[in-house]
């Protein structure tokens, strides 16, 4: 005795895992993008940490350098030159850490 099993799909059928695997490649795609954009962000987030540390230990210097240099006119022009060089480099560093990543790559 034979026993033959047919399957027949319908159209309507197809066309529903046709969407179905659709949009699992579309949320595929759109993980990679994000996951991307993350990564951008944690290299700014670090540079930005950074440049904020570097700042602090700035202004904790500059507090004791004034004290010390308070009856010293050169002195207290030396440390406004240096305040001057090192709040270049602040602005230098703020404005790197703060730039746009690179958009990610087209899918």
């Amino acid at each position: 005795m034979l026993i033959e099993v047919h399957v027949h799909w319908a159209a309507s059928e197809n066309n529903k895992l046709d969407a179905i695997l659709s949009m699992l490649r579309e949320s595929k795609r759109r993980e990679i993008i994000m996951s991307v954009e993350m990564d951008a962000l944690k290299v700014v987030v670090t540079n930005t940490k950074a440049g904020m540390d570097s700042a602090i230990v700035l202004i904790n210097g500059i507090i004791p350098m004034i004290v010390d240099s308070a009856g010293d006119k050169a002195a207290s022009l030396a440390l406004a030159a240096d305040l001057t060089a090192k709040t270049l480099e602040l602005a230098t560093a703020t404005a790197a850490a703060g730039t746009n990543p690179a958009p990610p790559p087209a899918p």
